[in-house]
């Protein structure tokens, strides 16, 4: 993974690498610096959805793991340098904020380190983005969920922001309340200058109360496209053939498996765009 992102020519070395250096990036998705046109950000009012970004956030229960082994005798070769976020930052938050917020579906853990993942994937392109994905200890808490969101979009200067979430009409309500009690490398928006929507994806929302199902729908709300919001799953249909496996590995050997695999999925992605 360092090879292929060229570390091996940095003059830090390994030890220098940044999180979410070493992800696969879509190239499809508005980058500044990248696919951007000079002076995007001063775009007028009634363009800016041209430089919007859209995301999926989604739990996964099957990519579970036992209770075996631990960070100390299987650390993994990364931390945070992909997809998966730094776990030892990771851990230290949900010491300090993991009894304090709401959660939302909880799963039994029984035997278990972590009941599966969660994810912030493009939900455009079907790409995972750099250090969005990590592990669930009780369900799909809010604690995590916020986590993996805020990490995602800690680095990204778009201003207009789209998110598309099954249980986003429950999320989303104390979301900046939530946000101010966090650790300030997680807080985004300070200046309100950021739009953010709301939406939950189309598979989901016929499940919803009506009030949702209006309020929260993609084809009710401008600048979107034909876009559902299902991104994640067809993500998960690609890497669930891996659930046996890594539920048996230790923590390190699970999200380095699992990184290698995202990688892959996203390089997929980006070779075949074009064709």
């Amino acid at each position: 993974m360092l090879k292929r992102s060229g570390k091996g020519h940095d003059a830090g070395g390994a030890a220098a690498t940044k999180p979410g250096e070493c992800a696969v990036k879509c190239p499809a998705c508005p980058q500044p610096q990248m696919n951007l046109p000079l002076g995007w950000e001063d775009v007028e009012n009634s363009k800016r959805h041209l430089y919007c970004l859209f995301l999926g956030i989604d739990a996964n229960f099957r990519l579970k793991r036992k209770n075996v082994s631990s960070n100390e005798v299987d650390p993994g070769l990364s931390n945070g340098w992909a997809y998966f976020i730094g776990e030892t930052d990771f851990k230290g938050f949900l010491r300090d904020y993991g009894d304090k917020t709401v959660q939302a579906v909880y799963r039994s853990g029984k035997g278990l380190a972590a009941t599966g993942v969660g994810t912030v994937d493009c939900a455009r392109h079907d790409a995972k983005l750099p250090t969005s994905v990590g592990s669930l200890q009780k369900g799909e808490r809010y604690v995590n969920m916020d986590y993996f969101f805020f990490s995602s979009i800690r680095n990204t200067p778009l201003m207009d922001i789209v998110v598309s979430y099954d249980i986003a009409c429950r999320w989303s309500i104390n979301l900046w309340a939530r946000m101010k009690t966090y650790p300030c490398h997680l807080h985004t928006n300070v200046d309100g200058k950021k739009s953010f929507y709301f939406l939950v994806p189309k598979f989901h929302l016929p499940a919803h109360v009506m009030a949702c199902q209006s309020t929260y729908s993609f084809n009710f709300n401008r600048h979107v496209g034909r876009t559902d919001g299902e991104a994640p799953e067809r993500g998960w249909a690609h890497n669930n053939p891996i659930a046996s496996s890594v539920k048996e590995m230790g923590p390190g050997s699970r999200r380095d498996t699992m990184d290698d695999h995202f990688g892959d999925w996203n390089w997929r992605k980006t070779s075949l765009m074009g064709k």
